[in-house]
């Protein structure tokens, strides 16, 4: 398992565009806006994509002037093949 707390910063004007953009990803699940056009998600691996892989695309969408990542949780028992620590 995964998963990354991510907070995006997105262009006001260009924040329904962006928020429509991340309802299309797999793994990505919008949990609250603030004011400034913040968006507070949490990305996860799924079977087709890594949560890596998933913060590239929505650094690369129309709008998005920044995403930071301000959690991180991986639970290797989760994973198969992984080795435990």
């Amino acid at each position: 398992m995964n998963i990354c707390g991510v907070l995006v910063h997105a262009h006001p004007a260009k924040l329904e565009a962006v928020v429509a953009a991340l309802s299309h990803m797999a793994g990505v699940d919008l949990h609250q806006r603030a004011d400034g056009g913040r968006l507070i998600v949490t990305v996860e691996d799924t079977s087709c994509t890594t949560a890596f892989d998933a913060m590239t695309t929505i650094h690369r969408i129309d709008g998005v002037v920044a995403a930071s990542l301000v959690y991180h949780h991986f639970d290797a028992a989760g994973v198969a093949g992984a080795v435990p620590a």
